[in-house]
């Protein structure tokens, strides 16, 4: 009887302290509004798709993994019954800023921040343009007279591949000379452009510093993409070594990206890898660029001013007529340059957006 007494006295403690427990949690639920996850849950699922398609062919694994745990701390915190709505939008805002950092890691996007200088030429008239990137002027300039005679004028707009194009012929190019000259040395630069060549000929310079005392990128003989380096180890020459690349009267994207810290010289023809250099196929192609002694423009569409031509060359012969004078002849559009090394999706974008 005694047994039977103490268990109804524990069951009615157990009874009461269980009721006390509910309506303390009673009285505490009144006060707490459930958070509003629908937007949460819904860019979870979005961003997990996107991490389960990601793989280290489209990006870095450091920014997979990155990605992927501010994802799993999104999905650890929904299933907090008690999460406020503070703190759901916070996630949210977390949630976004690290899909945005994600996808700009992607192998084929290329950083705003990266343009040095980009000439669309859709502006269609005047005498100087300025470039996308860092803002730079480039001015038309006519061929020089001391070669070309009255044969020569500005660079002129036409149709081009993207909307507006710019024709050189007889020498006329662009300068630019408010550029930053760190810029132009850096260890890392892509040049990319699309061509249409009127002529198949030795010194079709496409852009130019300092000619072969820094840097060029030009179309050789059989219209091959050529370019030059010379750095502290010295003189390097290569081209893709595919004959007519560059046909004449064809719009072709060439890319040109340049490493030095790792010793890679690679050539792109629309959008695709073409031929590759090493430091170790091209042994100069290491060290680093050194300012040269003159200062002078950054020529697009032609290799030097005369008045340089003249002091480093003089009456030479070879470079004092209208065929062998390093100009460009035919169309250019959609010039960019970049101070990193396109990759090869990079590259490829590029090709795919603008052709």
């Amino acid at each position: 009887m005694k047994t039977k007494l103490l268990k109804n006295a524990f069951i009615a403690c157990l009874s009461l302290a269980m009721c006390a427990g509910a309506f303390i949690s009673c009285d505490k639920d009144e006060t707490f509004t459930p958070a509003d996850t629908t937007k949460l849950v819904a860019l979870i699922d979005s961003c997990q798709t996107l991490s389960d398609e990601a793989t280290t062919t489209d990006y870095p694994q450091a920014a997979i993994t990155a990605f992927d745990a501010v994802l799993a701390t999104a999905n650890t915190a929904i299933l907090d019954t008690k999460i406020t709505q503070t703190a759901v939008d916070n996630l949210v805002v977390q949630l976004r800023a690290a899909r945005a950092t994600f996808l700009a890691a992607a192998f084929d996007a290329i950083p705003p921040s990266a343009l040095l200088m980009g000439l669309s030429f859709d502006e269609g008239s005047g005498t100087q343009l300025t470039a996308a990137g860092k803002s730079w002027t480039a001015v038309l300039t006519a061929g020089p007279s001391q070669i070309f005679g009255t044969g020569t004028s500005l660079p002129s707009f036409v149709s081009g591949k993207v909307g507006k194009a710019m024709y050189f012929r007889n020498g006329s190019h662009l300068e630019v000379s408010n550029y930053t000259a760190s810029d132009l040395l850096s260890n890392t630069l892509s040049i990319a452009v699309w061509v249409k060549p009127d002529s198949t000929r030795e010194n079709n310079y496409l852009l130019s510093y300092n000619y072969w005392n820094t840097w060029k990128f030009q179309l050789q003989l059989q219209n091959k993409p050529f370019f030059t380096a010379k750095t502290s180890a010295g003189f390097t020459d290569a081209d893709d070594q595919l004959d007519f690349s560059a046909p004449n009267g064809e719009w072709t994207h060439l890319v040109l990206s340049m490493n030095l810290t790792t010793g890679k010289l690679v050539f792109y023809v629309n959008g695709q890898n073409q031929m590759e250099w090493t430091s170790v196929t091209k042994p100069n192609f290491t060290g680093s660029f050194s300012t040269y002694a003159t200062v002078l423009p950054l020529m697009v569409g032609a290799g030097f001013t005369y008045a340089e031509g003249m002091a480093v060359m003089g009456t030479e012969s070879w470079w004092q007529t209208k065929q062998a004078f390093p100009h460009y002849a035919g169309l250019m559009d959609e010039l960019k340059l970049y101070n990193i090394a396109l990759t090869d999706g990079q590259a490829a974008k590029l090709y795919n957006d603008e052709k």
